[in-house]
Order: C-alpha cells, then sequence, then structure tokens
C-alpha cells in the first residue's frame, strides 16, 4: 500500500512554509539602490499615511525609508544606516516637498554633502511623539553633514512640475460650474524670506499657465488664476500683509464672478483648515483638497528616481 501524506501534514508544511516566507523581507528588483523619501511630516495620522500609501508603488523596486521632519537630521541619519545596512550602494534622496525655494532644501542639500556649508541658520529638528501625539522641537548644536558611504542622489521637489498643474485641474475642477466667471486662487503656505517668496509665486505662476493649457483642451477658460502664499512662519508684520492681501483677493474675485480657493499643500493635517480663519465672513467655494490623495504624485516619484538614475548613468 503506498504511502499517503496526511492533511495534517500538508497543512503543517503549509503552515510551515508561508511562516518563513512572510518572515523575511522581500528582496526588491533593484536591492543596491535605496530611496530616502524626505517629507515634512506630521501629528496626524493621515498626512503620514497619505506619504506612505504613495511610497508604497516603488518597494517592489527598491529598498525604502522615510526622513520625516525639515531636513531633521535625527531622521535623515537613522534611514541612511538602514538602507546602507540592506546593502544598498546609492541612495536616491526624493524630496516631497512643495518648492525649492526654502531654507529646508537647502539644509537637505547641506546634510547630504550638496553645500559646504549651511546657507541659513539651522532648521529646528522636530521630535514626534506619536504615541502621545505630542511634538517638540530641539535646535540643533554644531549640524554636521550626516555620514553616508553610498553614493547619494537629491531630486527637486514638486515645483512647477506637470504632474501637479494636472492635480490642481483636478481639484479646480472639482468645484467649477461656470469657468468664465470663476477666479481661482492657488494658495500655497510660504516661506519667510522676500526673495524666496518672490520664488514660490513664480513657481505657482508657471503652474496657473500650465492649467490654462490644459484647459484650453477642455473648453471654456477660467476668468483669472491667482498665486499667493500665507506665510504663516513670518515676522507678524509680514504674515499680518499676506492675510490682508489674501482676503482682498478673495473680495475681488467674488465682486467680479465666483471665488474658488485651492491650498497648494502636499497633504490635509490641519493647515489648510487655517486657511479658512483668514476668511471667515467671505464668499468662496473651497473643499479642502489638497495635493494627495493623487496617483499623479506616485508617478512624480517615480520619474523622479528615474530621471535620477538615468543622469547618473550618463
Amino acid at each position: 500500500m503506498k504511502n499517503k501524506i496526511s492533511v495534517f501534514t500538508l497543512l503543517a508544511i503549509f503552515i510551515s512554509f508561508s511562516t518563513s516566507s512572510f518572515s523575511q523581507e522581500v528582496t526588491p528588483n533593484y536591492p543596491d539602490i535605496g530611496i530616502m523619501i524626505l517629507a515634512h511630516g506630521s501629528m496626524d495620522k493621515e498626512w503620514n499615511s497619505a506619504i506612505q500609501e504613495v511610497t508604497s508603488p516603488i518597494k517592489e523596486d527598491y529598498h525604502v525609508e522615510i526622513a520625516w521632519g525639515m531636513a531633521n537630521a535625527l531622521n535623515m541619519q537613522p534611514a541612511i544606516t538602514k538602507l546602507e545596512e540592506k546593502g544598498v550602494s546609492t541612495i536616491v534622496a526624493v524630496q516631497l516637498f512643495i518648492s525649492s525655494y526654502s531654507p529646508i532644501i537647502r539644509q537637505n542639500e547641506y546634510l547630504l554633502g550638496f553645500r559646504d556649508s549651511l546657507a541659513d541658520a539651522p532648521m529646528p529638528m522636530m521630535i514626534h511623539d506619536m504615541e502621545n501625539h505630542r511634538m517638540t522641537m530641539k535646535m540643533p548644536e554644531n549640524l554636521q553633514p550626516l555620514e553616508i558611504n553610498a553614493d547619494v542622489i537629491l531630486t527637486k521637489p514638486l515645483d512647477d512640475h506637470p504632474f501637479v498643474a494636472e492635480i490642481l485641474l483636478d481639484r479646480i475642477e472639482e468645484l467649477s460650474i461656470a469657468p468664465y466667471k470663476e477666479s481661482v486662487l492657488l494658495v500655497a503656505h510660504g516661506p519667510n524670506s522676500e526673495s524666496d517668496n518672490d520664488m514660490w509665486i513664480r513657481t505657482s505662476n508657471n503652474l496657473a499657465e500650465q492649467i490654462k493649457e490644459l484647459q484650453k483642451k477642455n473648453g471654456e477658460a477660467f476668468k483669472n488664476i491667482i498665486s499667493l502664499t500665507v506665510r504663516d512662519d513670518a515676522d507678524e508684520e509680514t504674515h499680518e500683509k499676506a492675510r490682508q492681501e489674501f482676503r482682498k483677493k478673495v473680495i475681488e474675485a467674488d465682486n467680479e464672478g465666483d471665488a474658488i480657493v485651492i491650498p497648494l499643500l502636499l497633504s490635509q493635517g490641519g493647515v489648510e483648515k487655517k486657511y479658512l480663519t483668514r476668511l471667515e465672513g467671505l464668499n468662496y467655494k473651497w473643499n479642502g483638497e489638497t495635493l494627495l490623495p493623487h496617483y499623479n504624485i506616485s508617478r512624480f516619484i517615480q520619474v523622479s528616481i528615474e530621471d535620477a538614475l538615468n543622469k547618473e548613468l550618463n
């Protein structure tokens, strides 16, 4: 009589195989390349989850770590160390920030060895206590470039990338009814310095021009597209001036037709709600939708990585 394998034996083999399979990390398609995502981070779980979700598609190809914060060396160094321990020889640092014109970006460049010295005063380090929903700020002392053995490639922030323009048009069209009488206000957080702010506005204006070109394909154009920054972290005088300008532009748009306010922010987490307090008592269209969630951000990450690696090879 032939030996038979019992159902229980087969089940035991299956469980053993499954357990060993799931306990081991899956090797990505390009194990020598690591991706470090640089993003602001938030005490809001939904903000962080949105970033984690949008990075999921690249994990099949690369080792991935997220370093939360504003050029936060306390989080960037462990992310780099983890990637190097996995055997990567090249790290692509993807900057998921709205603008290149920021001390955050310049400090990233210094920490990663692309600048010889700090261009601005050191950015404070955010220390997150997720369990107790607390965040403390620590000013760095004698900030030095990070310890890195791998080759590092640093990608550009979102700026005026065409994928961003497409997202913004999607957000606008969710609220638009009669474009010919609608003025759209693209409202970003903005930096402290005037020179950086000028570049934020210029970049936003570039996005506005792209939106106009995209809309030509769809028919009727918007009455106007206006770029603004709220400058929350600037001095009181600058902040108040930005607040008054914001209100003025919304009032003018409402008087001439309809105002549509679009937050030019990466993800929802509370900042966008501050816009509403500035506009109390005014008439405008708003749904608070930010760039995320949108598949174009995943596309942006993938294209940024591919472009960086192609340039490195050439």
